[in-house]
This record gives structure tokens, C-alpha cells and sequence, in this order.
């Protein structure tokens, strides 16, 4: 059967689609190797000078990562152009990605967390280090191979190609459950903008919760930028205190707060798992998080009680940052209390009325059992 081609790629099967692109699974006929082939075809609906800017960065982060070589990424095989057609032939991952391992319902231990942990960070370093921002990890975006190597994919021109989140004008919006505050906020996305990002899929790993979720975009956003998520432990207690630390210090909303290097945040998941202590500063900083999160802020009303364990929280905050329950705020408990005990008397009336009646309806049916048996 004879296959449509670009230069000397076979197209062999169609694999994604997106707004500016298609992917296929192809064969290089020099040598028969499998690629995915990322083919630049942007929507037609698209404007000249707007075509013209998604061609310029697709071509410039093209030929940025074809400097990256790592066991880690995804490797690029050939950028080039074919009879006006551009594309770019990548390695081809056989393997699933963590969001369909996790959608079968996968159960990660904490020394499979690590080994991703550790593999995706390597990674990082390798693009960080080339002066590349992810800007876009989440589980979908890394393949765990049957051999146990964890490949980063889809960041810069695959995520053009395919990620449905990007915009008519080509700024790429990116995951709103993985992004970071600044990210959300629309600030500077830095390398540590990253490390957050796969903080937040190692917490998923853990527990099988995402850390900031909710019923809209809006929500989620706003849970990002607001909400610290309950330590792991919550959700199982095999989760050492030593990975809710590493945690919560990938997660710290402030930049300066969280890991600053690839390395570093390697170092200590390595710690937990060989179950020594985690650095100093890591643990600092898990603890600044925690009171940073029970802090009130300037300017918003009274510090929110939990009612469970009365530890005083950043009204804010939607879960305890000690015992993890969802917050019942000061007020509202006041208010409910209010409705509870302020009872009209017209009402207290009706429930005595109530009361005494089916008092004398239970005297009535017991006086006609024993006058049904007494004269049996």
C-alpha cells in the first residue's frame, strides 16, 4: 500500500491534531526507523501576520532543541522544510504517559515517585541548562518507556503542535491544574516555574488527588495562586515526612521559596528515598509554608478558627493547614448557630404540639395491643 510522504517520511498513521498542526506516527525510509512527525498546518481561519508569528516560533524552538540531548527528553531527529511543508521527525515514544497510567488506575509507591521524580528533573536540568522553560508539565507531557526510562515530551514545538490550550495569537495558556502562581498570575515563568509544576504531578502520583482543582478554569486559578493543598500524608499515612517536606517546598507559592536548581530538588527526593533526612532549608521552608498559610492577611476580616482543631487560619484558605479539614469560617458558624438557637415562638409551639401528639397516638396503639391479647 502506498503511503503519502513529506521528504522522505512515510506517513504511516495519523496520532494527534491540533490548531496549528498534525502528528503522525512516520518511517524514515534511509534507515526504517519509526518517528512521530510533527507537521506545521496551521488553521486556516488564522491571519497572515498571526500564520507568519506561529511559523517564527515554531522554527525558532525547533532549532533551540535540536542543541538538547538527553536520555531524559524526547530526542528531535530532523527540522527541515519539504516542498513549502514544515516539520520536525522526533523520537517515537512507545510507552504510556502518566495521566493513562493514572487513568488505569496505576498505583505508584514512593520509590516509583522518586524514579520519575528523579528521570524527569534530569530532564529539566538538560532544557533549563539550554536556556528552555518547560512552561507545561503535566502527566500527559511524560512517557514512562517499557524499559523504565521517564521521557519528557511535548514542551515548545510539540506542545504548539498539539496543545489544544493554545490561543488564536500563539501565547500558550498551558494546564491550569499544573501551572505556577506566577504562571496564573502572569508573571515571569523562570525554571523554578517548572520544578513547581512537577511538584504538583508528584503529588497526583502520591495521593490521586490533584492538589488545585475545581468546578471551572476560574476556580482552579484561583486555587493555585490562594489554596495550600493538605500534605500528602493526609491521604495515606505510607507517604514519609520527609516527601510531604520535598512537597510542599516544590510547591511554596513564593518562587524564591521553592527548589532553585534541578539538582537540588533531585538531592532530596533521593534522600527520601534512601529515608535519610531531607536538607535543612527544605524543611524550613515546608514549615514557612505552613504559616505562611495560617497567617491572616492585611485587609481580610478576622483569622479563620478551625472548629475541628482551633487552629487559626488565613481566612483564605479552604482546608486547615493542621488537621486538613475543610475550614467551617468563624462567621459562618456564628450565623448557623444564630439560625439554631433563635427559634420564634410560634415554631417551639408547633414542635410541643407535634411532641405531645404522638405521644398520646404511642399510648393509644399500646393500649390496643393489650386489650387485643387480654381478650384473646
Amino acid at each position: 500500500m502506498e503511503h503519502e510522504r513529506i521528504a522522505h517520511f512515510e506517513l504511516l498513521e495519523l496520532i494527534g491534531r491540533g490548531s496549528m498542526g498534525k502528528v503522525y506516527r512516520a518511517r524514515d525510509v534511509r534507515n526504517e526507523e519509526i518517528v512521530a512527525l510533527k507537521a506545521f498546518y496551521p488553521d486556516t481561519s488564522l491571519s497572515d501576520q498571526q500564520r507568519d508569528e506561529l511559523l517564527a516560533r515554531f522554527q525558532k524552538e525547533a532549532n533551540i532543541l535540536t542543541t538538547i540531548e538527553d536520555t531524559n527528553v524526547v530526542g528531535i531527529r530532523e527540522v527541515g522544510t519539504h516542498e513549502g511543508q514544515e516539520y520536525i521527525a522526533m523520537e517515537f515514544l512507545d510507552g504510556p504517559n502518566l495521566k493513562e497510567l493514572l487513568a488505569m488506575g496505576v498505583s505508584f509507591t514512593i520509590e516509583d515517585i522518586v524514579d520519575v521524580g528523579v528521570q524527569v528533573l534530569a530532564g529539566l536540568e538538560a532544557c533549563h541548562r539550554a536556556g528552555i522553560v518547560h512552561r507545561d508539565i503535566k502527566p500527559a507531557n511524560i512517557v514512562k518507556l517499557p524499559s523504565g526510562t521517564v521521557k519528557l515530551a511535548d514542551f515548545g514545538i510539540a506542545r504548539i503542535l498539539t496543545d489544544a490550550t493554545i490561543s488564536r495569537t500563539g501565547t500558550v495558556v498551558g494546564t491550569p491544574n499544573y501551572m505556577s502562581p506566577e504562571q496564573v498570575s502572569g508573571g515571569e515563568v523562570t525554571p523554578r516555574s517548572d520544578l513547581f509544576s512537577l511538584g504538583v504531578v508528584l503529588y497526583e502520583l502520591t495521593t490521586k488527588h490533584k492538589p488545585f482543582d475545581g468546578e471551572s478554569i476560574t476556580a482552579i486559578m484561583y486555587n493555585v495562586v490562594n489554596l495550600t493543598p493538605p500534605a500528602a500524608s493526609h491521604y495515606t499515612e505510607e507517604v514519609p515526612e520527609a516527601m510531604d517536606q520535598v512537597l510542599a517546598r516544590a510547591m511554596h507559592k513564593r518562587p524564591e521559596q521553592r527548589y532553585q536548581d534541578a539538582h537540588s530538588f533531585q538531592k532530596d527526593l533521593l534522600a527520601v528515598e534512601a529515608k535519610v533526612p531531607v536538607a535543612e532549608s527544605t524543611m524550613a521552608s515546608a514549615a514557612r509554608q505552613d504559616r505562611d498559610a495560617a497567617a491572616p492577611v492585611q485587609g481580610m476580616g478576622d483569622t479563620c478558627y478551625c472548629v475541628d482543631c482551633g487552629t487559626p487560619n488565613n481566612p483564605k484558605n479552604l482546608i486547615c493547614v493542621k488537621c486538613h479539614r475543610p475550614l467551617l469560617k468563624r462567621e459562618m458558624a456564628m450565623r448557623f448557630a444564630d439560625r439554631v438557637f433563635r427559634v420564634s415562638p410560634e415554631l417551639r409551639l408547633d414542635r410541643t404540639l407535634t411532641a405531645v401528639l404522638n405521644f398520646i397516638l404511642a399510648l393509644l396503639v399500646v393500649l390496643l395491643i393489650y386489650f387485643f391479647f387480654r381478650s384473646g
